[in-house]
């Protein structure tokens, strides 16, 4: 075999070693990301069937009544900004069921999990997001309990009523570009709302961050690889050079 074949065949190898490896490592990553939207996905549907519970046994108990846990009287509560409203059970969703909106937090992939009704009323919000009212830049980051969400996204999440969940791309007032993925609650074969939990784009963005940095030292070590196949291949009297050594 000549010496062009040899470079040729260890030139092809590098090639198809190359795309091998990045079409190997981006599926990885795909599946990666597909496993992580599938567990949210899953969490949003326990969520929603527990809080259903939930929503129905206080009934039961006599904790509410039907009427009062679908009441949409917004009372606002004067003084805040953004507005916060009260309603005939948001006191006593404050005191079980955001425990329950909690647990999901225990999932660091999750950075909000709240239960909103038709018009996108959070009655209560996760404890980390529901501090006593300051100015406004503190209200929209970290007192957002009591709120009406209904931005498009918001009504979009809050009235779903499929069997499934919804996933949409939401820009939140914070600033925060967020992954939300909502599941329908429904409370004695009514609909009441949706159970919505938030993921930070910045999550995916770090999965592909990785996925690039993983590309890129394969490729190094594929190129280095090949560099040395070259080395080995090539006959040492075509890369030596001849040194005319003055003699004395």
């Amino acid at each position: 075999m000549n010496l062009k074949a040899k470079i040729m065949i260890v030139l092809g190898l590098c090639f198809l070693l190359c795309i091998s490896s990045y079409l190997v490592i981006v599926r990885m990553f795909d599946n990666i990301e597909t496993q992580l939207f599938e567990k949210c996905r899953i969490e949003a549907m326990i969520g929603a069937r527990v809080l259903s519970e939930t929503i129905g046994f206080m009934i039961d108990a006599r904790l509410l009544s039907e009427n009062d846990a679908f009441d949409t009287a917004y009372v606002e509560i004067p003084g805040t900004n953004p507005k916060k409203y009260t309603t005939k059970y948001d006191r006593i969703f404050d005191t079980y069921v955001q425990k329950i909106m909690d647990e999901f937090l225990q999932d660091s992939d999750i950075s909000y999990a709240v239960l909103v009704d038709r018009n996108g009323y959070a009655p209560t919000h996760n404890a980390k997001f529901s501090k006593p009212a300051s100015d406004l830049p503190h209200n929209i980051q970290w007192s957002r309990s009591k709120r009406i969400f209904n931005d498009a996204a918001g009504l979009n999440a809050a009235r779903f009523n499929g069997d499934g969940t919804l996933k949409q791309l939401y820009y939140q007032d914070t600033g925060e570009k967020i992954w939300d993925i909502a599941s329908a609650v429904r409370v004695k074969d009514r609909h009441w709302g949706a159970f919505r939990l938030g993921m930070l784009q910045s999550r995916i963005d770090a999965i592909n961050n990785q996925m690039i940095i993983l590309i890129g030292m394969s490729l190094l070590v594929i190129l280095s690889i090949t560099m040395l196949m070259l080395f080995l291949v090539i006959p040492r009297k075509l890369y030596d050079t001849d040194l005319d050594i003055p003699k004395y």
